[in-house]
C-alpha cells in the first residue's frame, strides 16, 4: 500500500508557522491595548477625582482662590493627559483590530489547507479501500474457480 503524501505539506507548514507568528503579534498587540486602555480608564478616574476635589473647593465655606486657581489649571491639565491616553487607547485598539484581520486571514488559509488535506487523505482511503475489495474479490473469484474446477476433476 502507498502511504498518503500532502503535496502542499511543505505550504501548510509554512502557513501554520506564520499563522502562530501571527497569534503571538495579534496576543501582543491585544495586551498593549489593553494596558493602554486600563491607564486612560485609571486617569478618567483621576480626572474625575480632581473635578471632584475642585468642586468641592469652590462650595467650601471659605475660599482659597489661589489653591482654586492652580487645581482648575491642573485638572484641566489632566484632562488633556486623559484626552491624549485615550486617544492612544483607540490607536492601541486599532492595531490589535488590523493584527487579528490579518491572523483570521492567515487562519483561514490554514484551514483551507487543512481540508484539502483531510480530503486527501479520505480519497487515499477510500482507494484503498476499493483496492481492498476488489482484492477479495478477486481472491474470491479465483477459490470459486478453483472449486468448480476440482468439482469438475472428480
Amino acid at each position: 500500500m502507498t502511504r498518503f503524501r500532502f503535496r502542499l505539506e511543505r505550504v501548510l507548514h509554512a502557513r501554520r508557522a506564520a499563522e502562530q507568528m501571527q497569534r503571538a503579534e495579534l496576543a501582543a498587540a491585544e495586551n498593549l491595548a489593553r494596558r493602554a486602555e486600563e491607564r486612560a480608564d485609571a486617569w478618567s478616574d483621576d480626572v474625575r477625582t480632581a473635578q471632584t476635589d475642585v468642586r468641592a473647593a469652590q462650595a467650601a465655606k471659605s475660599l482659597d482662590a489661589g489653591w482654586i486657581l492652580v487645581s482648575h489649571t491642573a485638572h484641566e491639565q489632566m484632562v488633556v493627559v486623559e484626552r491624549d491616553l485615550c486617544a492612544a487607547a483607540d490607536v492601541a485598539s486599532d492595531a490589535a483590530a488590523t493584527e487579528r484581520a490579518a491572523w483570521r486571514a492567515l487562519r483561514a488559509d490554514v484551514r483551507g489547507l487543512e481540508r484539502l488535506e483531510a480530503r486527501g487523505r479520505e480519497r487515499m482511503r477510500e482507494k484503498i479501500a476499493t483496492e481492498e475489495e476488489r482484492a477479495i474479490e478477486e481472491f474470491a473469484a479465483r477459490q470459486a474457480e478453483q472449486r468448480r474446477r476440482m468439482g469438475e476433476r472428480r
